[in-house]
């Protein structure tokens, strides 16, 4: 999904948000794929910092286009700057409030036209819903914000274009 939808901003001079980054991956294969262009940025958020995402940046030949934050993406969304992002990724806590929030707070953080993927999108793990799931919070979202956003997909992962403020 990630190379068709992306695939405008290939080695172009982007701004790109990984909100929970955890070990890297997705990370390095937006900066290996995507983040080619020598001006182009990547800021990853995670509430911790993982043991092995250092080196896997590091691996991916791009770390200093990387700028990992570490807190919780509450406090953290608040201080990056309004329409500075050319692509959005959700892939963070689980439980509905935290993932509504999550996408009211990137949402300001968006240009117009920025793509926003919510990852997990039809994630239920019983053992873990006391919070609820990314479902509610990404439907109640879409609901919200649908004279400002774009559906391109709802599948594992939804797919939204930020249309207006």
């Amino acid at each position: 999904m990630f190379s068709h939808y992306l695939s405008s901003l290939i080695g172009a001079e982007c701004r790109l948000l990984e909100i929970i980054t955890h070990e890297g991956r997705s990370a390095c294969w937006l900066l290996e794929n995507i983040a080619i262009n020598e001006n182009a940025h990547l800021v990853c958020i995670d509430a911790f910092e993982q043991p092995n995402l250092k080196d896997n940046l590091e691996a991916s030949g791009r770390a200093n286009r990387a700028d990992v934050r570490i807190g919780l993406s509450r406090d953290v969304l608040r201080n990056l700057a309004p329409n500075s992002f050319d692509f959005i990724y959700i892939d963070g806590y689980h439980g509905q409030v935290e993932v509504l929030e999550d996408a009211v707070l990137s949402f300001r953080l968006a240009k117009l036209g920025c793509l926003i993927c919510f990852d997990d999108y039809l994630w239920d793990d019983p053992v873990h819903n006391a919070d609820g799931t990314p479902k509610i919070a990404i439907d109640a979202f879409t609901v919200i914000y649908r004279r400002k956003i774009e559906i391109s997909e709802y599948g594992r992962q939804v797919w939204i274009r930020k249309l207006s403020d």
